[in-house]
């Protein structure tokens, strides 16, 4: 099940601002307890990532502040990043991003956070120190390591002649990338969405679509769903995937249903919680 905390930044963001009841009555739709949704509500506040606004009556009003905003957006980047590599994995050419660092025990918290960071970048750890991307990430990598304060402590190169072994690294994926756990979990995920689309379209021909609300749920599932998964990949260029790869299909069926849903004409007073979100963009399906 997807967490609390992920479901109410999800919803701020999407929603700019929202009643504290519209937060309980949609998270007991997916199984969560008004006080799990209440207490989640006053720690992100506690937190200074949601503010409380000021509103008529006794409804508490809530929305995201800038450091929540900050907060969200990180979320949505892991999701937002399946798109980005749809366009344009085609356009590899065959370079390597190549990162090593030396990051004191006395920063420790700060290395395994790179650590971390590089994974959900695309990175997988090729030999000791030496962490490896396929393609030029270099202003990633440069960002990130400003941003954690250890830019003058890691080395990031470019090349396209990489070796392991005396084999070309592209021959090792699978040893530097846990490809075949991900392609299982791919698997499971699209049986499920293959399961949501036919249900989708079963009640799209009886004429009975779901309300916004409940839209925004399934959305929202399979944003996280998606969200987990993609967070573990390192969206190789295609031609590096092994052929049984089923990533690549479940990235079309993720935009098939999210089409679906976005395509509906929806009338109803919760018809803004289906707006597209600022910047992102879901292709066609192929």
């Amino acid at each position: 099940m997807p967490s609390t905390q992920r479901f109410v930044l999800f919803l701020a963001a999407q929603a700019g601002r929202f009643p504290l009841k519209d937060a309980v009555d949609l998270g007991s739709q997916l199984g969560k307890t008004p006080q799990s949704v209440r207490a989640c509500v006053n720690r992100l506040a506690r937190s200074s990532i949601l503010v409380r606004e000021p509103s008529h009556g006794k409804a508490a009003w809530y929305a995201l502040s800038p450091k929540g905003e900050t907060v969200a957006a990180a979320i949505a980047a892991k999701f937002m990043r399946i798109h980005d590599i749809v366009e344009l994995k085609d356009t590899w050419n065959g370079t390597w991003t190549l990162v090593c660092f030396g990051i004191p025990e006395k920063i420790r918290a700060r290395r395994v956070e790179l650590r971390t960071r590089l994974r959900e970048i695309g990175f997988g750890q090729l030999a000791g120190g030496v962490w490896i991307a396929a393609g030029d990430a270099t202003q990633s990598v440069g960002g990130l390591a400003e941003s954690l304060g250890v830019a003058g402590r890691v080395m990031v190169s470019i090349s396209k002649d990489v070796t392991l072994g005396g084999e070309p690294v592209r021959s090792a994926v699978s040893r530097v990338w846990p490809l075949s756990d991900l392609n299982r979990r791919y698997g499971s995920m699209r049986t499920r969405l293959k399961q949501r689309i036919q249900g989708m379209r079963t009640r799209l021909h009886k004429g009975s679509p779901p309300d916004s609300r409940e839209a925004f749920l399934e959305v929202f599932v399979l944003f996280s769903e998606a969200a987990e998964i993609i967070s573990l990949d390192p969206c190789l260029p295609e031609e590096l995937l092994p052929d049984d790869w089923l990533g690549l299909e479940v990235q079309d069926l993720i935009h098939e249903y999210f089409h679906m849903l976005y395509g509906l004409e929806q009338d109803d007073p919760y018809s803004f919680l289906l707006e597209l979100p600022e910047g992102l963009h879901i292709p066609e399906p192929r």
